[in-house]
C-alpha cells in the first residue's frame, strides 16, 4: 500500500484538504494558488509525485524553509517580543500531507494498542487520563 504509486486523486484530495489562505512559503505560491490552477498543473505535480516513487528522494531545495520573525505585540524591540514561524514550500506541504494521509491507512495495523497519538480514533491526552487513574487506584 504505501509502494503504490500516487495517484491524482489523492494528491488532488489532500490538495483540496490544505487550506489555501496561508502565507506564502520559499517558493511563493500559496496553496490557494495550486488547487485554482490543479487542471493546469497536476501532470507537472504528479511528475514530482512520479520522480520521488521512483528514486526514493527529491530536490534538497523543496523543503525549504524560510525562518520569520512575527511580533507579539505591537512596538516590539527585544527578541522576546517576537514569535518565530517556519514558512515551508506549498509542493512540499502538499508532499507531506500526501504522505501523511498514506500513513493513516496502514498505521493502525502496525502500531502497539497503548499507541495514542497520531492513530485516528486515539488520542494522545488518553494516556494521561489512564496514568491518572491507574496512581488514583493506587
Amino acid at each position: 500500500m504505501l509502494e503504490a504509486f500516487f495517484s491524482k486523486e489523492e494528491v488532488f484530495g489532500a490538495l483540496s484538504d490544505l487550506n489555501g489562505d496561508k502565507a506564502l512559503g520559499p517558493d511563493g505560491f500559496s496553496m490557494a494558488f495550486w488547487q485554482c490552477s490543479w487542471s493546469f498543473l497536476k501532470e507537472e505535480v504528479m511528475g514530482f509525485f512520479k520522480d520521488f516513487h521512483d528514486q526514493g528522494r527529491f530536490v534538497k531545495s523543496i523543503n525549504a524553509s524560510f525562518l520569520v520573525l512575527i511580533p507579539k505585540k505591537g512596538g516590539a524591540e527585544d527578541l522576546k517580543d517576537f514569535r518565530p514561524i517556519s514558512l515551508v514550500g506549498s509542493l512540499y506541504k502538499l508532499f507531506a500531507k500526501v504522505l501523511a494521509n498514506k500513513l493513516k491507512k496502514v498505521v493502525g495495523k502496525i502500531d502497539s494498542k497503548s499507541q495514542n497519538a497520531f492513530v485516528e480514533e486515539r488520542q494522545i491526552l488518553d494516556a494521561s487520563l489512564i496514568a491518572n487513574e491507574a496512581i488514583d487506584s493506587m
